[in-house]
């Protein structure tokens, strides 16, 4: 008796727009909170100045730390994206680096900025993949 094993590749679709904007609003909310929750417990050394505090640079890191952390560890993805059935994935769907991460975090103001330029002149460019995540070799993938 022979046995024959095939190994199946999974399909992988890439997330649209709307699961990843929802994810990241969740996340939005909940480092709002954690820094609302910083704010309150800390001293600020200048009350007059809304965006050059100190805490601000606290603020970054906390974001920094929590999108780059949580997009390496098992679940591959932040609280928002596992709520939404979404991981980050390398190109053939392994676990990313710190480093992959900490790039995706860096670019996703140029990458929001580029989506809005090209909604306004009503550029398509025919794929799910953010600016990010092409510069940083990623995909956001659904479950």
């Amino acid at each position: 008796m022979q046995n024959t094993y095939t190994q199946s590749k999974e399909k992988t679709e890439l997330a649209d727009l709307s699961a990843r904007l929802l994810a990241f609003a969740l996340d939005v909310l909940l480092l709002l909170t954690l820094i609302g929750l910083t704010d309150y417990f800390t001293f600020s050394s200048n009350d007059q100045a809304l965006f050059l505090k100190p805490e601000r640079l606290l603020h970054l890191l906390l974001g920094w730390l929590y999108f780059a952390g949580t997009e390496t560890c098992p679940c591959q993805g932040t609280l928002g994206k596992y709520l939404m059935n979404l991981r980050v994935t390398g190109p053939t769907g392994e676990r990313i680096s710190f480093r992959a991460a900490t790039l995706r975090f860096m670019l996703r103001p140029a990458a929001a900025v580029l989506a809005v330029l090209r909604f306004l002149v009503g550029l398509d460019d025919g794929g799910r993949r953010a600016f990010h995540d092409r510069v940083a070799g990623t995909q956001v993938i659904a479950r």
